[in-house]
């Protein structure tokens, strides 16, 4: 029973102390909110966004649903931030290496010899998606470090609390934002075609901003509280949320 009541004791803690963590849901120029994220969808292709991660980061899927190839060029297909491009590829190979040792000896010397062998890769600077066929890619995270900045007023709402020895609710603030008022804006710019030679190229490019920024407790997110007859112990929670992302605020 002591065991219990310390054990409770520090849960109660632990939820006191956790921190709170900013919850981005994002909305774009071209695409729409579905529980699998953000997506474009026509005749040609499903374009699909998710970003259900810490800090974001951005998975993409093309599924091809044409019964021809389809085809994307990486090498004019940018990651945009502000004015500020990062390519999907660049002219570097990758190059990994291993190496091994073996020694002899001889009536006076001792000798060491050193073999080393590697493998060299390269990204294609052009996808290949097959008739009726998905290609996947994660490459960039949107915000890498730090926190969103968050300008304007808020909005309190309350939630019921996540920890069954709470019966007060839990604080969220709420910001919510137009495109243009946005504290997190970005792009993302696809060049594709229905030919290897790119004589029917096509483009996408989608402009993304943070629609509504939640700050709560991290625990009200990410952990569900549960109790047996002795004791309460905490179950993490995937995040799963596909239109969003969530970052972590210091301690204060």
């Amino acid at each position: 029973m002591k065991f219990a009541f310390s054990l409770l004791f520090s849960l109660t803690l632990l939820a006191g102390c956790t921190p709170n963590i900013q919850v981005v849901t994002l909305r774009g120029s071209n695409v729409q909110p579905v529980e699998e994220g953000l997506v474009l969808d026509n005749d040609t292709l499903t374009l699909r966004y998710n970003f259900a991660s810490e800090r974001g980061r951005m998975h993409l899927s093309i599924v091809n649903k044409l019964n021809q190839p389809l085809y994307i060029d990486w090498k004019r297909s940018s990651f945009i931030i502000g004015q500020d491009k990062i390519d999907y590829w660049r002219d570097v190979s990758d190059v990994q290496l291993s190496g091994s040792s073996s020694s002899y000896a001889t009536l006076y010397n001792r000798y060491t010899v050193g073999y080393m062998s590697g493998q060299i890769s390269r990204d294609d600077a052009v996808g290949f998606i097959p008739p009726q066929t998905k290609l996947e890619k994660q490459q960039f995270v949107i915000v890498p470090n730090g926190s969103l900045k968050l300008p304007g007023t808020f909005t309190i709402e309350q939630e019921k609390a996540n920890w069954v020895d709470r019966k007060k609710p839990v604080d969220v603030k709420m910001y919510t934002y137009d495109n243009d008022k946005s504290p997190l804006t970005f792009r993302n710019y696809l060049t594709l075609s229905t030919d290897k030679d790119f004589k029917t190229e096509f483009h996408i490019d989608t402009k993304f901003w943070a629609s509504d920024v939640k700050v709560l407790p991290r625990d009200q997110v990410l952990t569900m509280q549960r109790s047996s007859q002795e004791y309460q112990y905490a179950l993490p929670v995937p995040f799963k949320k596909a239109d969003s992302f969530y970052v972590t605020l210091p301690m204060q």
